[in-house]
């Protein structure tokens, strides 16, 4: 119990470390730097997405249309669910591809932050957008977490660590350890 309690504590005192210097500020996580994307991430009509598709994404990647599409652009091939999946995350974070894409087979070094953070939204069933709203905005949830990872050093530790208070794909319900923690911090 008491070693516990010591546990408790530590995470406490972090907590309020982090809150009360400011680093759930911008900055601490990467942050971006492009405009913020509206709803879609290819605007326009049919055909403008087309042409920005192939300006944008097919020209990065090196591809052709039926890279990602079927011969009759109405379905998506394995390689275009995966493209369709990055686009969702760029929508969250208001980010075009070559935030982490260099090319077809080489990235920025944004990727590695991108790669803990398909696992994490895996590893907790969620979508980008139940933290990310854009550029440098976080939901209420997101914000929670970014204290969360930088009280437990989540950019060294990964995503397990995440396990010690968080139920795996239950969207980061809390297991008895997490509820314990977050009702000493209530009653400090």
């Amino acid at each position: 119990m008491l070693n516990k309690m010591k546990i408790i504590n530590i995470f406490s005192i972090a907590f309020l470390i982090v809150l009360s210097s400011g680093l759930t500020g911008a900055g601490q996580l990467e942050t971006l730097e492009t405009d913020e994307l509206e709803e879609s991430y290819l605007k326009g009509s049919r055909e403008e997405k087309s042409q920005q598709c192939r300006k944008e994404v097919a020209s990065l990647f090196g591809g052709e249309c039926t890279t990602c599409h079927n011969n009759d652009i109405t379905d998506f091939t394995e390689k275009g669910d995966k493209a369709r999946d990055d686009m969702k995350a760029a929508i969250a974070i208001g980010v075009k591809c070559e935030y982490c894409h260099a090319d077809n087979e080489h990235f920025t070094n944004r990727y590695k932050i991108a790669v803990g953070m398909f696992r994490l939204s895996e590893m907790m069933d969620v979508e980008c957008n139940f933290c990310h709203i854009g550029r440098h905005i976080l939901t209420p949830r997101g914000e929670t977490a970014k204290i969360s990872m930088l009280a437990e050093n989540w950019g060294e530790t990964g995503n397990e660590r995440c396990l010690k208070c968080h139920i795996e794909k239950k969207q980061f319900k809390l297991n008895a350890r997490g509820e314990n923690v977050l009702n000493a911090l209530m009653c400090q």
